[in-house]
């Protein structure tokens, strides 16, 4: 196969357009992997009283749409109580005792059980998504 230079997002929409079925299936797998580490690093930090809304966590995995075969992931929490699960997220002053803090700080987002439990680690995998999807194309295209 032609050496074919990937480098970032730009490259990655392009070679998708026309992917083959392998390299798909390989993007959808490291995609479903991040999902997966998201959703593990936001339910060490989620609020913790009863473990109800760590409990609520769930990874949602549905066919994109627009005729690509990519595949479309969504770590949620809340189900049906999704506002309380978002009021948890939102409110950077609610009290959720730090077990790091002994316990009588508000928590620290994306550091101890906080409020922006989900958005901080989707932030932090932000950073390396276009890197990985690269290394899982090139793995198919050796």
């Amino acid at each position: 196969m032609a050496n074919i230079k990937l480098e970032g997002i730009t490259d990655v929409r392009r070679i998708l357009k026309t992917a083959s079925p392998e390299i798909v299936m390989s993007v959808n797998q490291e995609l479903h992997k991040i999902a997966n580490e998201i959703k593990s690093e936001s339910m060490g930090l989620v609020p913790f009283q009863d473990g109800v809304l760590r409990g609520s966590a769930t990874l949602k995995i549905e066919s994109s749409r627009g005729g690509t075969l990519l595949k479309k992931f969504t770590v949620a929490y809340g189900g049906p109580a999704a506002p309380y699960a978002l009021v948890q997220h939102e409110n950077l002053d609610f009290f959720h005792p730090s077990k790091k803090r002994g316990g009588t700080s508000t928590g620290i987002p994306g550091e101890t059980r906080a409020a922006k439990y989900l958005e901080w680690p989707a932030k932090r995998k932000q950073m390396t998504l276009v890197p990985r999807v690269i290394t899982a194309i090139k793995r198919v295209m050796k």
